[in-house]
């Protein structure tokens, strides 16, 4: 697929949204939240299955006709339970059956892709603790927007009136975080709630600098706040400032939110980082669907 420029990818409307299935229960979630984003987003839906290295396609002497059925079928089920979640013939919907690695395979398809999604553990997940390799690898080298889907799909009528939760600490990251969290907040009609979590230790000494240093820290955090609230007047904020662990904070107020979006790296992250520890740390943990954006990243191996 070509690549195209973070810009490009918002104006074109037929950039997709990509989402992995396998046929387990976590990426059934993955598909249904992906569809009601698509129908949301106005977009269209891409389903992809890959046979490599998934227990029901290896290699177990039935006849390739077999397991190529089999395939279909599960793509199939995927897109019913996505069309489903979307209201049914709301979304356009594709489905492809490849060979190739599924994680070469998502990570080709986020260069043109609008979002990628997965589901957090697939058929090689052991634990629900544990992250998938799959999904801590697209999140962190995919070129856009990734979606990770865990226990909790939120599609349901109750948590589509939860508020969209975003974590803001003042880093570009960050910025690209908040400008989606608002987006994801106005198509879904709910209000936003934003943390900024501006201190990353506890005790005696930052509670004494809180109370010097809150009054600055809130109007620094209302500045972000302002031009993107203009932007989208009919988004409700709330602003929760806190000196706690930013990871802390966020999957404290998780628990009340349908969704919850973070900056692939935030203000302490090197360059050289994928990924920063608060989006390790809720994809470990976060039980809400958690979005990583990111800016569009060019190939290095391509020419600029």
């Amino acid at each position: 697929m070509p690549s195209m420029t973070e810009d490009h990818r918002d104006q074109d409307t037929e950039a997709p949204i990509v989402a992995a299935v396998d046929g387990s229960p976590t990426s059934y979630r993955a598909a249904a939240w992906a569809g009601l984003e698509a129908h949301l987003r106005g977009r269209p839906l891409h389903l992809l299955l890959s046979t490599a290295r998934i227990p029901a396609f290896a290699l177990t002497g039935r006849p390739a006709e077999e397991l190529q059925s089999i395939a279909q079928d599960t793509v199939a089920e995927a897109a019913r339970i996505a069309q489903a979640a979307a209201g049914h013939d709301s979304v356009a919907v594709s489905t492809e059956v490849t060979s190739e690695l599924i994680t070469l395979a998502l990570l080709d398809r986020s260069l043109s892709a609008w979002m990628v999604v997965v589901g957090s553990r697939g058929r090689g997940g052991v634990a629900p603790t544990v992250i998938g390799s799959l999904s801590a690898a697209v999140a962190g080298h995919a070129r856009c927007p990734v979606a990770v889907i865990r226990d909790l799909s939120a599609t349901d009528a109750v948590s589509q009136c939860r508020p969209v939760l975003v974590g803001v600490d003042g880093s570009p990251d960050s910025a690209t975080a908040l400008k989606l969290a608002f987006e994801e907040a106005a198509c879904r009609r709910v209000g936003l709630v934003a943390v900024h979590a501006w201190s990353d230790t506890s005790g005696i000494d930052v509670r004494t600098q809180w109370e010097r240093s809150c009054a600055a820290e809130e109007d620094r955090f209302a500045q972000q706040l302002t031009g993107f609230a203009q932007q989208f007047p009919t988004v409700p904020v709330e602003r929760v400032v806190t000196s706690d662990a930013p990871a802390r904070s966020l999957l404290t107020e998780c628990e009340r939110a349908q969704l919850v979006v973070v900056g692939s790296r935030g203000r302490g992250g090197f360059a050289s980082m994928v990924l920063g520890s608060t989006s390790v740390a809720l994809l470990h943990a976060a039980e809400c669907p958690l979005i990583i954006a990111r800016h569009h990243r060019p190939d290095p191996a391509s020419p600029q």
